[in-house]
């Protein structure tokens, strides 16, 4: 996805291919782009960031819910409430506030919109293989 970044976009850090055997990426930093673009519209697995400006929290969560995906977001605060108002706002699978990537086998895990279809781990995981049936006599 990197070589198809808008001419724009400019890579801050990273971007290079990893010199370690096998197929590895440095982490890489992507500013200069903007809501449409294919970097910010898919997910990019990979250790890749894009960084868009915002003048306030209502237009932050507008930019980070204006996507067709919605597996996870981060928040990185030291303000409570403004953490509450953010996993609120976000609509994500998950949302890891103060800490990125982790996952409890206890809770359950899966995307939103585009996302992916349901979840797995948790009771909430077992669920989707289970069918409910109202019986009344």
């Amino acid at each position: 996805m990197l070589e198809r970044l808008p001419s724009r976009a400019e890579i801050v850090a990273g971007g290079s291919r990893s010199l370690r055997p096998g197929c590895y990426h440095e982490a890489t930093v992507v500013t200069n782009v903007h809501q449409d673009d294919e970097i910010v519209q898919e997910e990019v697995f990979g250790p890749v960031v894009t960084v868009q400006r915002f003048t306030d929290e209502t237009e932050a969560y507008r930019l980070a819910n204006g996507v067709r995906l919605g597996l996870a977001a981060g928040v990185w605060t030291t303000d409570h409430d403004r953490a509450m108002r953010a996993t609120r706002a976000l609509r994500t699978g998950i949302v890891w506030v103060d800490t990125h990537g982790t996952t409890v086998s206890e809770m359950p895990h899966g995307g939103v919109k585009h996302s992916g279809y349901g979840s797995d781990l948790s009771l909430a995981g077992l669920l989707d293989y289970t069918q409910v049936k109202h019986v009344m006599l």
